[in-house]
């Protein structure tokens, strides 16, 4: 890793993250092929699986953002559509947070659960964890470091590793958020030294080297800034990672999860990139 300064996020540019990484209620799109009821994964934490009208090609689990303080998956639905039209199964998910009295590791173990329980939903097939904000540091994290010493209750299913991941405009590095990953770990930086560390994703950038990863950043983002993305992106090739970095022009923090936006870009990536089950 390389060790020349990075900046900080200013506290006030992270509290408007806080606030505007919360997903927002899906607008009216089509219903999906087959979609099954909400379910839980693990107790108290919801999924949905919404499956093409064929085979699918991987599943794609979606991990929404909130600034780890909240988890509202209903942004994400129009992005599920999008890429259940494309042939990918879709899982969608929510996770604990400050608002439900959970702190690290417990929101990083229930994305872990969440794309092992995937693989039991759509067997043989990638399972690719996608996160917007929040849900992409998790996202990068429980793809990289899925074997993290878990200190909750187990997960239920059997363990499977993602084999592919992308990040939506994530604040992957917390001690460059200003203090408000805090949300996150229940702590300080200070106070909690070790749970910050194990909980950075840059920390396992060397980890998993055969993981393909997308990350993707609006350079309009003004909530979260897309030197998160880049940062990241040099840590995970230097450690010898498949990385596409894509910087999209005039595209905002909440855009980036737009169907329009990205749809494409993710289903495409996840058919080329990400390798299929043996």
């Amino acid at each position: 890793m390389r060790s020349r300064p990075r900046a900080v996020v200013p506290v006030a540019l992270v509290a408007t993250a806080v606030l505007a990484a919360c997903s927002p209620s899906a607008p009216p799109s089509s219903p999906a092929a087959d979609a099954a009821e909400p379910g839980e994964y693990r107790p108290g934490r919801a999924a949905s699986t919404d499956l093409p009208a064929g085979d699918p090609d991987a599943v794609v689990v979606l991990v929404p953002g909130g600034g780890w303080a909240t988890a509202n998956p209903g942004g994400l639905a129009p992005l599920a559509d999008a890429l259940v039209a494309d042939g990918l199964a879709v899982v969608t998910i929510t996770y604990g947070t400050s608002s439900t009295d959970s702190a690290y590791p417990e929101p990083a173990d229930d994305v872990v659960c969440a794309i092992a329980y995937a693989a039991t939903q759509v067997p043989d097939v990638p399972v690719v964890a996608v996160g917007h904000s929040a849900g992409a540091h998790l996202a990068l994290l429980a793809a990289l470091a899925p074997e993290r010493a878990i200190t909750g209750e187990p997960c239920p299913h059997p363990a499977h590793p993602a084999d592919g991941v992308v990040g939506l405009a994530g604040p992957y590095d917390v001690t460059r958020t200003g203090g408000m990953a805090r949300d996150l770990f229940g702590a300080s930086q200070t106070d909690a030294p070790e749970a910050w560390a194990d909980g950075n994703p840059l920390t396992w950038a060397a980890a998993r080297p055969d993981l393909p990863v997308l990350l993707v950043h609006g350079d309009a983002d003004d909530v979260v800034p897309t030197w998160f993305t880049t940062d990241l992106a040099a840590d995970l090739e230097a450690a010898g990672h498949d990385v596409r970095t894509e910087l999209l022009p005039g595209v905002d923090h909440m855009q980036v999860i737009r169907p329009e936006v990205v749809g494409d870009l993710v289903a495409g990536w996840v058919h080329e990139a990400v390798p299929a089950r043996p």
